[in-house]
Formats: C-alpha cells, sequence, structure tokens
C-alpha cells in the first residue's frame, strides 16, 4: 500500500524491510550459515579460487533467503498527484501578433498552437500530462495577471507585457502554498525590464519560492532579414541656453540594414516640425546582433514656457523606403515643462549705472521675467535745520512732491531710493524688507550692485542669508566700485552666502584690458554659452570686449565653481563669475564691474551681452521652490499607469502649512477631465498627497490648486505625463533571450524553445517538490529474487560436481 509523505521530495529508490521484527531471526540464520560453511569448507577437497567462489555462492544464497524473511520492499518517492502546482503564464501583448518572418506564423500564432488543442480547443497533450501530476495554474499577463479557466482566452490586444510583475504576483499570490515550478511563454521583451532586479531580490528572500525554478519558454525565431525602426528612449531636459531651451535625448533604433539616411524629428501639438536630425545606421555585421541603437540629440529654441506636448519620430528619406515589420513604434510623444512666471527678481543698487540699464533692457525680451528696482539715488545724510525752508524736514531733491504721501518724501536722514516696475504703491515702500512675510514669497532671487554692507541692517542680512539657505532663494551679487572688499562685505552675513573670500585684498595696480574666458565647469553649464559649437563659442570669447574695473578675488570657497575668469593686461588671472550652493539655495559673484562696456562694441556685442544677462538670470530662478510645489512619481508597473502626486504648500514665510486645501484638476488632451482632492500626510506637515490612473493613453497635465483656511488661493502648479502603451510595446521585436536567461539561471530554472516543451512533463517530475508520496514495490515474492536464489545454490553445486564432490 502506498503511503504519504511531508517530507521535501527527490528522485528516490530505496530498499526497505517490511518485517524488521524477524531481523533476529535473519541474524541468527545467516551466523549460523557462515559458520557451518566455515567448518564444511575447510575439510572440502576444492582448493584455490573454485573453493572460495563456490563458498560465496552458498553464502549469497543463503543470505537472500534470510532477506526474504524480513520482506524486502523498495521505496519510490513519487510526486503526489494534485497536490502540488504548477503555474502556466502566457504572454497576451500585441507585440506577439508581429511575425518577423511573412512566411513563419507570428509568435501569437505559435503560442496560441502551443497552449491550445485546435480541435478540442482544451489542453493539448503536453499540457494534460502535466494536469495529470499537478495542480495546473493557468493565468494571463499583460499589464495585469489574472487567472484563466483555458488559454483559449488569449486575445493579444494589450499594449503591455509585465514580465517582472506577473512573476512578483504569482510570488505572493502562491506564499506558504505549494508551488512546484513556473512556466512562462514569452518573448522576453518585457515592458517593465527595469523592475526585473527587485523582483528578483524579492524571490530570493522568501524561503518558499527560494527554490521554485521559473521556465521561461521563447517565443519567435530571429529573422536578420527583417527591417524595422524605432523610437525606444525618450527624456527632455530643459536648459538656460537660448539656443537649446530644451534637449530631447533620442534613443533610436533599427532591426535589419537600412542603407540611406534615416531621420529623427520632432514636432508640437499643432503638427509643426520643431527639429530634424539625419542618422546613417551602421551596417549590420554577421553574427552580431539584429538590432542597432543610436543615441541622437535634438535641441529645440523658442519654446513656449509652461508645459509643451512633443511628439518624437524616426523615418526612411530614400526614394524606396524598406517595408518595416510595423509603424507603431516609429513615434513617441513626451511632456516639456519649462515653468511658467512672472518670475519676480528684486535688484539693488546703491546708485544709478549702466548695469541696471543693459540688464533691464535685456530681461525686457524675457516675459516671463519681472526686474524690480530698488535704486539709491542719494544716500544717507546729516540732518540740519538752515538747509531747508522753516519748518521743513524732507529732503529739498523731494521738494514739491506731496508731504502727507510719507513714501513720496525722504528726510535727510533716509536714503532716498527710487522703486521701479513694483506691483502696487505698498511694495519697498519702506526700502529693502524687513520681514520673512514681505521678502520670501514676492522674489525668486535678489541681485545686490554697487552697495556697501552698511546698507543693511544686521536683521536685514540675517534675514538674506535665510532667504537662502533656508527659503531657496538665489543672491547674486554683481561687481560695483562698492560691492565685494571694497562695500566691506566680509564678515557679514551676506558674506557669509557669497562663494568667494573677501578678508585679503590683493595689493597692486587695477586690472585693465581683462579679457573674458570660460573654465573647464564653465564649459559644461550650458548656460555660460551663447553658441552651439565649441569652434563659435571660441571665436565669440576671442573678439569679446576686454573689461577694466574688476573686483580682485583672491580665493573661492569649497564647494564653489568658478565658470569664467579673466586675464588682464599683466597676465593675472581672477575669477569672474563664481557660483556655490548654499543651504537650499545658490549664489553667485559676478566680479566685472564694468560688465555693461561688452554691449558697447556693436549690436552684435549688445545682443550677446542681452543673451548673457538673460540665461544668467534664468539661472538664477531655475529650481528656486514656490510656495506650492507639485511633484510626480510614475508607476508603470500595474494594470494602469499611475500616477502618484505630491504637492507641498508653505506659508510667506516657507514653513510647512497644513491648514490648507488642495484641488487637482486632470486634463487630458482628448478632452476628458476630472478632480481630485488630495490628502494631508500624517508624517509630512505641508505635504499633501494623491494617485491618478487612466485606462486613456493620451498625455495629460494636472494642475494643483492650493486654497488657504480662508478659502484664498495660495498658489497653483502643474505637471505632466504622457505614457506611450503602443510603442513601448513594440519597441523591440522578436525573442530576447539574456532576461530570460537571467530569470532562469537565478531561480534554477532553464530557458526552453517551443519543440521542447513535450519534455517538461518528465522533466518537472525530477524536481526537489514541496509534497511527494512514498511508494513501497515488495521484492520478497518477486519470482526473480528466487531465482538468483536458486542461481547461486546451483552454481555451488555445479563447482563440486565439476570436481566429482557430491
Amino acid at each position: 500500500m502506498p503511503f504519504p509523505s511531508p517530507v521535501a521530495s527527490h528522485l528516490l529508490a530505496t530498499l526497505a524491510f517490511a518485517n524488521e521484527s524477524w531481523i533476529w531471526v535473519a541474524l541468527v540464520f545467516g551466523a549460523a550459515s557462515i559458520f557451518i560453511l566455515t567448518f564444511t569448507y575447510r575439510k572440502s577437497p576444492l582448493r584455490g579460487p573454485q573453493k572460495f567462489l563456490a563458498a560465496t555462492l552458498k553464502l549469497a544464497g543463503l543470505i537472500l533467503l534470510a532477506l526474504i524473511l524480513m520482506e524486502p520492499v523498495i521505496l519510490d518517492e513519487l510526486p503526489k498527484k494534485n497536490a502540488n502546482e504548477v503555474a502556466i503564464l502566457a504572454d497576451n501583448s500585441s507585440g506577439l501578433t508581429v511575425a518577423l518572418d511573412a512566411n513563419q506564423p507570428s509568435p501569437a500564432e505559435q503560442l496560441t498552437s502551443a497552449l491550445v488543442d485546435s480541435e478540442t480547443n482544451l489542453y493539448p497533450e503536453w499540457l494534460a500530462r502535466i494536469d495529470d501530476t499537478f495542480r495546473l495554474q493557468p493565468f494571463l499577463f499583460d499589464g495585469s495577471l489574472r487567472r484563466v479557466d483555458e488559454f483559449s482566452e488569449l486575445s493579444f490586444d494589450e499594449n503591455r507585457s509585465d514580465l517582472a510583475t506577473a512573476l512578483g504576483r504569482i510570488r505572493q499570490r502562491f506564499d506558504k502554498r505549494p508551488l512546484a515550478a513556473i512556466v512562462a511563454f514569452t518573448d522576453g521583451n518585457a515592458t517593465d525590464v527595469e523592475e526585473l532586479d527587485a523582483t528578483l531580490a524579492k524571490w530570493s528572500e522568501v524561503e518558499e519560492n527560494a527554490g521554485v525554478p521559473v521556465y521561461p519558454v521563447i517565443l519567435g525565431d530571429p529573422s536578420p532579414e527583417a527591417h524595422d525602426l524605432s523610437i525606444n528612449h525618450v527624456t527632455a531636459e530643459t536648459t538656460q541656453f537660448e539656443d537649446a531651451q530644451v534637449t530631447l535625448n533620442i534613443e533610436a533604433a533599427a532591426r535589419g540594414h537600412f542603407p540611406d539616411v534615416v531621420e529623427v524629428f520632432a514636432v508640437n501639438e499643432a503638427g509643426k516640425e520643431l527639429a530634424v536630425k539625419e542618422v546613417v545606421f551602421p551596417k549590420p555585421v554577421s553574427g552580431g546582433p539584429v538590432s542597432r541603437a543610436l543615441p541622437v540629440r535634438l535641441q529645440l529654441s523658442a519654446m513656449p514656457p509652461g508645459i509643451s506636448f512633443l511628439k518624437v519620430g524616426i523615418r526612411q528619406s530614400g526614394e524606396k523606403p524598406a517595408k518595416e515589420l510595423t509603424d507603431r513604434n516609429n513615434e513617441k510623444q513626451i511632456s516639456v515643462n519649462r515653468g511658467s512666471g512672472p518670475y519676480r527678481i528684486l535688484y539693488v543698487s546703491g546708485r544709478p549705472n549702466w548695469e541696471y540699464k543693459f540688464l533691464r533692457r535685456s530681461l525686457a525680451m524675457d516675459s516671463e521675467i519681472e526686474l524690480v528696482g530698488l535704486i539709491r539715488i542719494a544716500k544717507r545724510e546729516p540732518k540740519f535745520e538752515w538747509r531747508g525752508r522753516t519748518g521743513e524736514s524732507s529732503n529739498p531733491l523731494f521738494r514739491g512732491f506731496r508731504s502727507e504721501i510719507p513714501e513720496e518724501t525722504h528726510k535727510y536722514d533716509e536714503p532716498v531710493l527710487v522703486r521701479l516696475n513694483v506691483s502696487d504703491a505698498r511694495e519697498l515702500r519702506d526700502g529693502f524688507p524687513k520681514s520673512a512675510e514681505d521678502l520670501f514669497d514676492a522674489y525668486k532671487a535678489i541681485i545686490i550692485d554697487d552697495l556697501e554692507a552698511s546698507f543693511f541692517t544686521q536683521e536685514q542680512q540675517e534675514l538674506i542669508d535665510q532667504y537662502v539657505s533656508r527659503r531657496g532663494g538665489t543672491l547674486l551679487m554683481l561687481g560695483g566700485q562698492e560691492s565685494f572688499q571694497p562695500g566691506q562685505w566680509e564678515n557679514t552675513p551676506v558674506g557669509r552666502v557669497l562663494p568667494v573670500y573677501l578678508d585679503k585684498i590683493r595689493s597692486g595696480p587695477p586690472s585693465l584690458e581683462a579679457a573674458f574666458n570660460l573654465t573647464r565647469e564653465g564649459w559644461l553649464e550650458p548656460w555660460m554659452r551663447l553658441r552651439s559649437s565649441k569652434d563659435e563659442e571660441t571665436n565669440r570669447l576671442a573678439y569679446m570686449t576686454p573689461f577694466f574695473a574688476v573686483n580682485q578675488i583672491s580665493a573661492i570657497k569649497p564647494g564653489a565653481s568658478i565658470l569664467s575668469t579673466v586675464i588682464d593686461s599683466e597676465r593675472r588671472t581672477y575669477p569672474a563669475i563664481v557660483t556655490q550652493r548654499y543651504g537650499e539655495g545658490k549664489s553667485a559673484a559676478v566680479t566685472i564691474a564694468d560688465f555693461w562696456r561688452w554691449g558697447m562694441k556693436d549690436s552684435e556685442q549688445q545682443e550677446n551681452l542681452a543673451r548673457s544677462w538673460r540665461q544668467l538670470v534664468r539661472w538664477a530662478i531655475n529650481e528656486v521652490p514656490s510656495r506650492v510645489e507639485l511633484e510626480k512619481e510614475e508607476v508603470n508597473s500595474g494594470p494602469l499607469p499611475l500616477t502618484k502626486l505630491s504637492v507641498r504648500v508653505q506659508t510667506e514665510t516657507f514653513d510647512p502649512q497644513d491648514d490648507a486645501t488642495v484641488i487637482l484638476t486632470v486634463s487630458h488632451q482628448d478632452g476628458e477631465t476630472s478632480t481630485l482632492s488630495a490628502e494631508p500626510s500624517l508624517t509630512d506637515p505641508g505635504l499633501f498627497t494623491a494617485e491618478y490612473a487612466s485606462e486613456n493613453p493620451s498625455g495629460y497635465r494636472v494642475q494643483a490648486s492650493v486654497l488657504d483656511g480662508d478659502g484664498e488661493e495660495i498658489g497653483t502648479d502643474e505637471i505632466a505625463r504622457t505614457t506611450n502603451p503602443e510603442a513601448d510595446e513594440f519597441a523591440k521585436l522578436g525573442p530576447n533571450q539574456p532576461p530570460l536567461a537571467r530569470i532562469a539561471a537565478e531561480t534554477g530554472g532553464e530557458v526552453l524553445r517551443l519543440d521542447e516543451i513535450a519534455e517538461l512533463p518528465a522533466l518537472l517530475k525530477t524536481l526537489d517538490l514541496p509534497i511527494s508520496e512514498v511508494r513501497q514495490r515488495p521484492l520478497w515474492h518477486t519470482p526473480w529474487l528466487f531465482l538468483i536464489a536458486l542461481a547461486c545454490f546451483l552454481g555451488e553445486w555445479v563447482l563440486r560436481r565439476r570436481q566429482g564432490i557430491l
């Protein structure tokens, strides 16, 4: 009778004894036989080997008879029928419908014929054999994993193939269950291949799953003659370089030989072509990879502010284009967010100067930037009654202004300030802001030019330090005659923020005819360059106007970067533009005092100066946070693409604000809209979160609108996302063995071909199974055991008979 055994299984054939109570009888019988044989054969006339062989044969026969007394049996350990489970995963993605060879069935047709009997619409013979021994668990996977009754439900109409996610969910679903193996039918072109590392790491952590092998069955046949172009990957980055406000980094791929030039292009939502670049793919090498990828970079200028949806594509330009496998992988959409203003900059100067004139004129060409000026036209001076008329306490410079309006008159002991481009009558009415509420939220950056340290109170300088370090703003100091060391900024809170040391003043003549150059770090910063090629930029620098007023800075602080230098007529080198990170913000120092001189040479140099100012200011406001910041995390694993939204809300002093209502409005490109409410985080003050998932494949914008406790709007922010399910699914075609080989190697499985699946039922029976049963086969009454014992006795008799001994 067979009996089950819950022990770990392996291929077992073991000899055991069913009647162990007779062991003493067998031992006594065996000992007596040995004693009698020894005594008998001592006097036997047989000699040499014949004597030994005869005794051995007789002893073997007696031992077999003794063993029969204990009823010997053979134990076989076999899989317990329908106790262990085998999961069969079938790829249901639409990418399998593309046949690389028109004369061969597509991978989808191969998979259907392998899993579905065409006549009965049920399991084929090899799958029925597995189902006879194991409990079969059929699954389909695409963007989700779902159990099915029959594989006839395969439809191949989904634009995802999340293999790694499917394996992870199988691991969770069969936790604590007797899973023997996983068989996955796929071409290996997973759309979630980036999740594979995490899935395999978690797989090995679970003891129950560590011994579960995965057997990938690879679909499709490689066809070197197939031709196809695809856009595999696209990323976008924004820069302050006006000739390349947006840079698209594209991975274009070609399968097969394309002798003609191929074009990679980008168009906007209106269908206008923004950029195009010609590329030539190398000819495939015999025995090499059938697909080759090339990096392509497209630089786009004159991009509008805010969010733009761009379409990146690839096309043949020859007169006789080759027939491609599909055109569903030729285009991808991407969103670009250049941000939207207005971005307000506070410019504080000790006197009217040329620098402000050219800076204001330059920024006037950028509609997103507002330059607010606070310019001193007269310093603070002592008050003497005899200077004015009788009873007059205001500065005579303001005689004739309305005295009942305090901001229109200035006293003798106050500096005379002019406010330019302010938003209302209250802004900067009392001069430079004295509180965080007036400074932090009002401006993205502060520019200090030609102004001594004593202009600011100690509290205002500490406020500037907090503005940069905690609020995340930018401080830029220009090189006027009262900036840096001449303005006594050393050992002040503002001096602490600057990227240069001010305690060492070099002695020597002033720097004259100083030539401007970029350092190695400066060449790497897009906003420091004005031309797209190195040769053009080198020529521009050589033609640039020399400068005659330079603050001679001797050293920079640790972590600061010198982006440009000047070399004067005496071959002395000084830093010209220096930047650094400071807390949450950043600071910069422009040591040239007559930067305006650059634009006085000719109209071209004037345009170069204007562009340089715009790019510098764009760098200053870049990454400076607002009171409302909306961020996204894209999650592609799952039945639907998920966007995790995080809204960080801060007060006017940029402390976390919990007393707020956050409304999220989602607008798809096709017109579909929906509204979400973000919930406050329980652990992170000022953070509100929400999630959005949609079956709509079109790109969408998400706008966050935040209201305070009184219903007043605090601010808004927006992000965008594009999904390219079809392009991602068809990006790679044909069998992709490396990821499948890795899965098999790390789980103890083996990559199989479709023509090898008939061997799978026998292969699964040889595994270490969670549940097995031991079956016994009796030997003691089998005829061949008695025949062996009889043959031993007969052999011994023949030996004695040949010697004439009876």
